[in-house]
């Protein structure tokens, strides 16, 4: 089939077409043309999208249950082109589980007790800021709902986990608030209680999600999701499109052909290095076929597709890996310089960026916490690891603790306000430290989520140290010890000790659970971080120091009438930055890195005021 020459540059008015529209038009086409090729294959499972019998047996297998398909097979077998389907038949209707009678439960007092805030003459004044909670109360715990549904998915996951630190830091301050506030203080403690009832419900519903499609053996949860999969997958077609030269327009006179130069590089470099069936990974279609194999046996997001994929994605995308690894020594010049070739660096990211999306995700001690221990045996796996039952220790600890506390200063009077405010503060802490536990793998002690919870044990410690008056004789280095010269915070922490200790003489429960506390491995804060356990602990306590900066405007909107307020954040300040000197080795917060501006006037202007 001949085709005839291509056109002079010219419309047929014989002005010339701008060089920049026709290269627009060729970009707009490859694009159109990838997009095509990507559906094809995606949907119809075909490797070669230009072959039309593949094509057709595509269009067949996609519309099989469909009654025009049936038709056609019907007639290829010489019967009735088509024949009345059988009727449908619905769904059973699937019944509510425990879970839901919980949430009911949770969310009614939730509603009660916001009502009861909006309603009561003694919050005439906040009215709207009351109903300001409720709006946006309501609406996360509605969003947290919706979203515990689909567990599988690590959007709704990571969606499920933001709503309880959102409904955590309202809880925690309404216990705020209410320590501040006369008369109103068991009102707003009821709020914090329910908050806390409907985000331990969420947690549940969450693992709940995963027992519920029978993920009860597998290891693996997919890190990002489908749909990512597919924008990750089609990001390798075009990077390798444009790597080998399929996607390019023609060079220029003076442009140096980085892709062609580094794809004849590369492939003489494999053939070289013994890598000789690397090369297949220079084919689209070779290409496309392992990738579409890979999403196909997920089959999108089910729990019987994630378990396959997961003994079997590690090593089909092997290849992928030694390329990346590979790949990059066939740009190695003279004298050790390495040349650069963007399309080449583009298709091995691309490569890779797909490779870390079958990286086992954490979430699956979810489940755990959701299901009794009795029915892991059998119907579960019972290879639980250590971490496990020290995360299940920890969840006791904040029940026996939370029951405690909401007790323990039941008036608002001067004495116990600092101390209760710090207890709530320890409570916060610890519900963020089992968010970040229940996300972690379970693979290894020093994972990311446990890293990071470093931060909240250590604030922790701080609160104790406190609340038991072993700041006050200055043998502890810190910002606390630097501060005691002014007297009135040393009489504040005075203060909280004798407080602490009168409420907590006749309280052995307490003291219990801080002890059990205080056992569990993974509250240990180690004497010596690694690099990466400072870097993950200075940002999340500089995460909770902003926090506390933005929480003082706002209990001073709602507790008009609170009393001493300057001191209380004062002291909550100086306990975060108790634990940064105290966690990471005797050093203060460090601050932000700032980027240098946009302009080098402005850089060279920086540079210069530099001390």
């Amino acid at each position: 089939m001949s085709f005839p020459p291509a056109a002079t540059n010219t419309t047929s008015g014989g002005s010339p077409v701008p060089r920049n529209a026709a290269a627009h038009n060729g970009a707009s086409g490859a694009s159109a043309s990838l997009a095509l090729d990507n559906m094809l294959r995606n949907h119809l499972r075909v490797s070669n999208p230009r072959d039309p019998r593949q094509v057709a047996d595509g269009l067949l297998a996609y519309y099989q249950d469909l009654p025009q398909a049936a038709g056609i097979r019907q007639e290829a077998l010489g019967l009735p082109f088509l024949q009345a389907p059988p009727p449908a038949t619905l769904p059973a209707k699937s019944s509510p589980s425990s879970s839901d009678a919980e949430f009911q439960i949770a969310s009614g007092d939730v509603e009660k007790a916001l009502q009861d805030l909006a309603n009561n003459p003694l919050t005439n004044d906040i009215t709207p800021e009351m109903q300001g909670w409720g709006d946006s109360v309501r609406t996360a715990i509605l969003q947290g709902r919706a979203a515990a549904r689909g567990g599988l998915d690590p959007t709704q996951r990571d969606k499920v986990i933001a709503v309880r630190r959102q409904l955590g830091e309202y809880a925690r301050m309404a216990r705020f608030v209410g320590s501040l506030s006369p008369g109103m203080t068991q009102n707003f403690r009821r709020l914090g209680r329910a908050l806390d009832e409907v985000s331990a419900v969420l947690l549940v519903m969450l693992g709940e999600s995963l027992a519920s499609v029978g993920f009860a053996s597998g290891y693996y949860l997919l890190q990002v999701p489908l749909q990512e999969l597919q924008q990750r997958r089609d990001a390798v077609i075009y990077a390798l499109r444009n790597f080998n030269g399929g996607a390019q327009q023609s060079y220029a006179p003076d442009d140096w052909p980085r892709g062609i130069d580094a794809y004849r590089r590369l492939y003489k470099w494999l053939e070289d290095q013994g890598q000789g069936d690397l090369r297949s990974l220079l084919l689209e279609n070779e290409v496309a076929s392992t990738m579409d194999t890979l999403i196909t046996r997920a089959q999108n997001g089910t729990s019987e597709g994630l378990r396959a994929l997961g003994v079997t994605a590690q090593i089909d995308i092997e290849r992928f890996r030694r390329m990346v690894i590979v790949a990059p020594g066939c740009m190695a010049g003279e004298h050790g310089h390495y040349d650069r070739s963007p399309p080449l660096e583009a298709y091995m990211q691309a490569l890779e960026l797909f490779a870390e999306t079958f990286k086992p995700a954490g979430g699956l001690r979810l489940l755990r916490i959701a299901r009794p221990p009795i029915l892991l045996y059998g119907l579960y796996n019972m290879n639980q690891l250590e971490q496990d039952n020290a995360l299940f220790d920890l969840i006791s600890v904040r029940g026996t603790l939370a029951t405690i506390f909401d007790g323990l200063f039941p008036s608002n009077s001067a004495r116990g306000v600092q101390s209760q405010v710090l207890l709530d503060m320890l409570l916060l802490e610890l519900d963020r430290g089992i968010d970040l536990l229940a996300l972690g793998s379970g693979i290894t002690e020093d994972g990311p989520t446990e890293r990071r919870a470093l931060a909240l044990w250590s604030i922790i410690g701080v609160i104790v140290n406190v609340l038991t008056g072993k700041y006050l004789a200055g043998a502890i280095e810190g910002p606390i010890k630097d501060y005691l010269s002014h007297p009135a915070f040393k009489n504040d922490l005075t203060q909280i000790e004798t407080d602490y200790g009168s409420a907590t003489q006749d309280v052995p429960g307490l003291h219990r659970a801080l002890r059990r506390y205080g056992h569990i491995d993974l509250t240990k804060v180690p004497v010596l971080l690694s690099d990466h356990q400072e870097k993950g602990v200075a940002e999340e306590l500089r995460v909770q120091l902003m926090l506390e900066d933005r929480w003082e405007n706002l209990v001073r909107t709602i507790a008009i009438e609170a009393g001493d307020q300057k001191s209380i954040f004062v002291l909550l300040k100086k306990i975060i930055e108790q634990a940064a000197y105290e966690t990471l080795g005797g050093i203060r917060l460090p601050r932000l890195t700032q980027p240098l501006p946009p302009q080098f006037e402005q850089s060279l202007a920086t540079l210069f005021r530099r001390p």
